[in-house]
């Protein structure tokens, strides 16, 4: 069975634009960037992807950004389409005819330049979709069922309020709880055993050297620009950096990776970025014609320059451990759970993200002299082992 395409999506007048849209449309017009978006639109839409099938034009993207921010989410089957829903918006946005209007992810020294005029608007476009997801509107009895049948969402790991979801908004559906003991935490005693901060997919890890940089894609980032200045950005020196990657349909709230005493807590602003590719696969089991589809890893760096949390707690027995939720595309917020000076336990809450792709860091100092033990593109839920310290007695 094949995916459906999203759309056609109603038509409306500039006048009926919802008012983020009409934003766009004047950033667009008043830089003289039609041409330019049109050559966007017309790339994204030759490459093939289905996303883009009723696609075709500026008018029509506009058209799509008007649905979406007013979207009440719904799945496939498959899981997939809230998803594909979120990388259409930046597969537009990430072709090379407009993608030099974003602000660049790559290193700069703390605070970093202001955000140019488009990389504003997709953060405020997240924050406009995120208040109508806050709204008893954006789930209704429908939606709610198409995430009860889908794959991936494991529906039946996560209870109900009290009277049921209706009445209540997606956000706090998208940011539900899990059943006690689902998530058991591996070694609870054993403080040099660390564990997956989320149920995600392991992305890799890499050293920081000893001058608090680490490299990813062949560009020095600085753990000072990651961290915000905080006062322990320089204690992460030869240390480790990790992250992974939460799908929309995961469980969106982080978890302690260790036990210990929180010494920081606090939000840090940022961009709204999601680095979508084109990726050939055959789908359609009946008929084996290949078709392409969206995908986005975001690879490892765009972290130091997005929206995020840091929490940094120190373990009496690891040290320094700092936790950072990471937010992807049309995360309207990361919300903390605790505050600094709260001793937590292996497991407990830290933070939870409302709506969208997600990502999170974890840093180790080098005294821990942490062995990475998750598998690369292996997914692990909260309280799973990840990684062991080295303890000295």
């Amino acid at each position: 069975m094949t995916e459906k395409s999203l759309g056609p999506f109603p038509s409306q007048t500039p006048d009926a634009y919802q008012p983020i849209v009409k934003s766009l449309k004047d950033i667009i017009d008043g830089n003289n960037w039609k041409d330019k978006f049109e050559e966007a639109v017309y790339n994204a839409q030759k490459t093939g992807v289905e996303n883009m099938r009723n696609i075709g034009s500026l008018i029509d993207y506009y058209n799509f950004l008007n649905y979406l921010v007013l979207w009440v989410p719904k799945e496939n089957e498959t899981g997939t389409f809230v998803y594909n829903m979120l990388c259409t918006m930046y597969f537009v946005l990430d072709q090379k005819p407009v993608i030099d209007f974003q602000s660049p992810i790559k290193p700069s020294s703390y605070p970093p330049p202001p955000l140019t005029a488009l990389s504003e608007w997709t953060v405020d476009f997240a924050k406009a979709m995120g208040q109508f997801l806050d709204t008893p509107q954006s789930l209704t009895e429908e939606s709610l069922e198409t995430f009860r049948t889908a794959e991936n969402y494991n529906f039946d790991d996560y209870p109900p309020p009290p009277g049921g979801w209706l009445g209540h908004s997606f956000n706090e559906f998208f940011a539900r709880k899990f059943l006690p003991g689902t998530r058991p935490i591996d070694g609870p005693s054993n403080p040099a055993i660390i564990v997956s901060a989320a149920d995600s997919t392991f992305d890799g890890s890499w050293n920081i050297n000893t001058d608090s940089i680490v490299h990813l894609k062949g560009l020095p980032w600085t753990i000072g620009e990651l961290l915000a200045n905080s006062k322990y950005a320089n204690d992460f020196g030869g240390g480790k950096f990790m992250h992974a990657f939460l799908a929309p349909y995961d469980y969106h709230r982080l978890h302690a990776p260790v036990d210990g005493k929180v010494l920081e807590a606090k939000v840090i602003p940022g961009q709204t970025y999601l680095e979508v590719n084109v990726k050939k696969h055959s789908n359609d089991k009946y008929r084996l014609i290949p078709t392409r589809a969206l995908y986005a890893p975001n690879s490892p760096g765009y972290q130091f320059c997005q929206a995020r949390g840091l929490i940094v707690i120190d373990s009496p027995k690891v040290g320094k451990v700092a936790v950072l939720p990471i937010g992807m595309c049309q995360v309207s917020s990361v919300v903390l759970s605790v505050k600094e000076e709260e001793e937590v336990k292996k497991g407990d809450e830290i933070s939870y993200f409302q709506f969208g792709g997600s990502d999170y860091v974890l840093l180790f100092q080098a005294q821990s002299k942490v062995k990475i033990l998750a598998g690369k593109h292996k997914h692990y839920r909260v309280g799973e082992q990840i990684a062991i310290a080295h303890i000295a007695k």
